[in-house]
């Protein structure tokens, strides 16, 4: 019989090597990431049984990798225990609210985590974020996003619009900007259902968070409710579609 997959995540080459060393004596077989970019890397190919995420983590920081962990249909229903510092209730919070499973401060028993790592070893999670009581479209009611160092979660019903320039994506509400991960397409593709829809190459607008609709020198733009009113051209090849979305 295969032994159980762990892959566990943190930039700390000791850490990584100290749940090694204790999960190897309970007959888990351990798969080492040393950090976010790596982690989802990994996950493209494979399947663990259980992951072991750290959070505070340089670029791709754990609650990112969460999040695309549990938007992706292939990775969804993988067990994820939380590895972190912080002591926050909010923060815990947060990662129940997301869909892990466990949260576990540093510093921590070896020995208790691998008991809490053999508890969710062949379980899968029906329902994503169903340990917190979450309904399954948590994943659609917000973003990870990023500013000044910081990464937060931004509710889709408060993002105006996302705009890509300089091969950066840019979440949008009414009166500040944030950097995010996920491409243009992706959130196109991933909100569509949720009125967002794509007016030009360079922006997807919520269509909830439309002011008006005006037609400007043979051209069409939607005026948005942000502290700005930003105007965004509707593509020539959109406005069909653009459109049907809105009813007219």
């Amino acid at each position: 019989m295969a032994r159980p997959q762990i892959l566990v995540v943190d930039d700390d080459p000791g850490i990584v090597e100290l749940i090694r060393l204790n999960l190897e004596g309970e007959g888990l077989d351990v798969i080492p990431a040393y950090g976010g970019a790596e982690c989802l890397s990994y996950l493209q190919t494979a399947r663990p049984d259980v992951i072991v995420l750290d959070i505070m983590m340089p670029n791709v920081d754990g609650w990112m990798v969460l999040m695309k962990i549990r938007d992706n249909p292939r990775t969804a229903d993988i067990p994820v225990i939380m590895l972190t510092a912080k002591t926050q209730d909010l923060a815990k919070i947060l990662a129940f609210r997301q869909g892990a499973q466990q949260y576990v401060t540093k510093p921590f028993n070896p020995a208790e985590l691998a008991a809490r790592i053999q508890s969710l070893v062949g379980t899968r999670v029906t329902n994503a974020g169903a340990a917190a009581g979450v309904s399954s479209t948590a994943g659609l009611q917000k973003i990870a996003v990023r500013k000044a160092g910081k990464t937060m979660l931004v509710p889709t019903d408060e993002i105006v619009f996302v705009s890509a320039r300089n091969k950066s994506t840019y979440v949008h509400t009414v009166d500040e900007q944030f950097l995010t991960d996920f491409s243009l397409a992706d959130l196109a593709e991933k909100y569509g259902s949720a009125g967002f829809h794509r007016t030009h190459r360079s922006y997807v607008v919520n269509l909830n968070r439309i002011k008006e609709i005006v037609y400007d020198g043979g051209e069409h733009f939607v005026v948005l409710q942000d502290a700005a009113e930003t105007r965004v051209k509707i593509a020539r090849r959109q406005v069909r579609r653009f459109r049907q979305a809105v009813g007219l």
